[in-house]
């Protein structure tokens, strides 16, 4: 699904580190601190309290599950530290300030690349090979060999590699292009545009050349949208998904939780879709029925008013049967799971119940 040929340019340092930041807010942050004054800095004692909780706690144990090792990823070797069972990985991530902490049997890693090895077969390319190195950490999560807190995607279901390749399918059929541009004010702020070619995607376009093939702009994104997929369409190929937006309402977004947050956005040009395939206008229709769902029952005191609704659920799920829906192809919900990883980067604030 990823050419051995790819094409990945457009890009300068802040347009990539722009892109990177609506996925991974922590990034830029660490890339921006000061170095440590040691490669091999040793943490003695406890961080201050106030410090914020970041990186990663790697606790390495034997077979009587004695402390072999113990490093944080951003403060350096840890001595002394007490292990307290796995039981208590919460705690053990707020006396050390860490954001996550893993703990694994002396020999885990070892086991994962034996077993990665074996798995993998010659010419898969590297979604298929991610895949495989997914499923075996997860082996060694459910036989205890290795622990990991927290564990936001546990209940994710890994897809298979058919289920990705059904779902590129969907999102992005062969020869088309897909473009996401990002304003800032008046500027862009970020952008990509994606090609898939062959079976696979083989460019991976940054602002400057979108800025290339599109020319100056007016300075009003919901204007400049027509320019940049038009101009998409004649450099690289016909455009299948467009997502045009500015840089709040996308973080927003991206962090919700909210039934119908999306399908307002989409209503009131927060958001402009362009063009606007089958799955995202099925899509948009069910988060809307979700939300009036939601908002009857809030105003109706728990009544669920969902049944005055039925004649356009009915039509929802009969247009969700006939055209292809990612969700159901990977089996989750891949905005869901995105949101749920950005809030807990950024703020520890566990999902809501659904």
């Amino acid at each position: 699904m990823i050419s051995e040929n790819l094409r990945f340019e457009g890009f300068d340092s802040r347009s990539w580190t722009n892109l990177i930041s609506l996925f991974a807010p922590n990034v830029p942050a660490r890339m921006a601190s000061d170095a440590a004054a040691s490669d091999a800095p040793e943490l003695e004692a406890q961080p201050d309290a106030k410090e914020k909780a970041d990186g990663a706690l790697v606790v390495v144990l034997d077979d009587r599950e004695r402390v072999l090792k113990a490093l944080h990823t951003v403060r350096g070797r840890i001595k002394g530290l007490e292990y307290p069972g796995h039981d208590a990985l919460p705690q053990l991530a707020e006396r050390w300030r860490a954001a996550q902490v893993y703990v694994l049997r002396e020999g885990v890693i070892e086991e994962i690349g034996e077993r990665v090895a074996k798995r993998i077969e010659r010419g898969e390319d590297y979604v298929s090979q991610l895949l495989v190195v997914a499923r075996t950490i997860r082996e060694m999560n459910e036989a205890g060999l290795l622990h990991t807190w927290p564990r936001p995607m546990a209940s994710v279901p890994i897809p298979t590699i058919g289920m990705v390749r059904r779902a590129l399918d969907t999102v992005l059929p062969d020869e088309r292009a897909m473009v996401l541009v990002v304003w800032n004010g008046a500027a862009p702020w970020t952008g990509m545009a994606l090609r898939r070619r062959g079976g696979n995607i083989d460019l991976v376009a940054g602002p400057d050349l979108i800025a290339r093939w599109s020319g100056p702009l007016g300075g009003d994104w919901r204007r400049d949208y027509r320019v940049i997929s038009d101009a998409v369409a004649r450099a690289v190929a016909p455009v299948h998904l467009g997502v045009f937006t500015d840089l709040s309402t996308l973080r927003r977004l991206l962090r919700t939780f909210e039934p119908g947050a999306w399908t307002r956005a989409v209503a009131v040009r927060d958001v402009i879709v362009h063009p606007t395939p089958p799955y995202v206008a099925v899509a948009l229709g069910a988060d809307a029925v979700r939300a009036a769902a939601k908002e009857s029952a809030r105003w109706l005191g728990g009544i669920d008013a969902l049944s005055q609704l039925a004649p356009l659920a009915r039509y929802v799920r009969g247009r969700v049967a006939e055209v292809a829906s990612v969700s159901a192809t990977l089996g989750f919900d891949p905005l869901q799971v995105l949101a749920m990883w950005l809030r807990r980067a950024e703020t520890e604030e566990p999902p809501p119940e659904s």
